[in-house]
């Protein structure tokens, strides 16, 4: 079903229901047996704490298979929308990055449901890192909500690996926090970067705000233009460059119009970790953003309340029989009854 970094997804089948399984990249002579063992010896570990998780906003976790092929996979859910950006382009073909339209506020919606499952896994002890957050980890399910997936790989590197062997650091660069750049192992100059908090969760999910806004990754506005006065960013090492001199790629249009969404994602990927809001006031800020459906309004000012008397409806049936125009019906009686004595006579 598709390539990423870490592997390849399939799909296949488990007890009569589809599931999406992801193979991670090895083989027989490359990088050695001793990594495809450490792997394993990795997988069954980080499954106990994989096996707790369980939150409606993050992929449910069913096992580890180690006999598909060389290397061990992973085996989830299988969602027919896809993740967010496909789902996405496929239902708003021709919406992007505008403001008030459908697809903005159903964006809105699903970088909420993001947020919370980031809140859910940040708030374990010790808490659960994602470290790989962005577009292509978020899928849509069945009923149209957000749920994350790959939480917790980046921190699962095999400690034992052989020495001739670098694991190539989970997470793509123009999602990567400046502080993960810049970090290297202590008795390594060029070693793999580490050092992934749940603040640098936090700066990467500002480039999927900005991401999923406008259905390109990071930096993927800055083109050359004809006079070549903006920077050419097609690689990851461009976007690197920018980043560790400290700038940011270009706010779209929607977000520079929307302040609350402004602040919030130049809040998000602040330099200084400390300064970045937590999942949990991320949450706060994108709900106070969802309009509330008129139904529910009304569903609290109109329906009336039950009493100790009965239900409203035989409260309205009694009035009914209070309000009927009895004086009608005695006047249309004695009419009858006089017409009758009448015809006696």
């Amino acid at each position: 079903m598709a390539h990423l970094s870490l592997g390849t997804i399939s799909r296949g089948r488990f007890r009569r229901e589809k599931v999406a399984i992801k193979i991670f990249i090895g083989g027989p002579s490359l990088p050695g047996p001793g990594f495809a063992n450490a792997m394993k010896k990795m997988l069954e570990e980080s499954s106990r704490t994989w096996c707790r998780v369980d939150h409606p906003n993050l992929v449910p976790f069913y096992g580890v298979a180690f006999n598909l092929a060389y290397m061990p996979a992973l085996v989830y859910p299988f969602y027919a929308n896809g993740n967010i950006l496909s789902y996405l382009g496929q239902r708003y073909p021709s919406e992007n990055d505008l403001e008030g339209t459908e697809r903005s506020q159903t964006v809105l919606v699903l970088l909420t449901e993001v947020a919370r499952g980031l809140e859910y896994l940040h708030g374990f002890t010790p808490p659960i890192i994602h470290g790989d957050v962005r577009g292509a980890s978020i899928f849509v399910d069945d009923n149209g909500h957000a749920v994350l997936c790959d939480y917790g790989l980046a921190l699962s590197t095999p400690a034992d690996l052989p020495d001739h062997v670098f694991a190539r650091p989970v997470g793509m660069a123009r999602w990567m926090a400046p502080e993960i750049m810049y970090t290297r192992r202590h008795e390594e100059t060029y070693g793999p970067p580490t050092g992934r908090t749940k603040e640098t969760d936090i700066y990467a999910y500002a480039m999927t705000i900005l991401e999923v806004y406008t259905g390109l990754p990071p930096f993927g506005q800055l083109v050359t233009d004809e006079e070549g006065t903006h920077p050419l960013v097609r690689i990851d090492d461009g976007a690197v460059k920018i980043v560790m001199e400290g700038g940011r790629p270009p706010l779209s249009g929607f977000l520079q119009s929307n302040e609350t969404l402004r602040v919030l994602v130049e809040r998000a990927w602040d330099t200084f970790p400390e300064n970045r809001p937590d999942a949990a006031e991320i949450v706060s800020i994108l709900e106070s953003m969802i309009p509330k459906a008129p139904e529910e309004t009304s569903a609290v000012t109109i329906e009336p309340k039950a009493t100790p008397r009965g239900s409203s409806k035989i409260q309205a049936a009694f009035k009914q029989l209070f309000v009927y125009p009895w004086t009608l019906v005695r006047t249309s009686l004695k009419s009858g009854y006089d017409s009758l004595r009448g015809s006696l006579r």
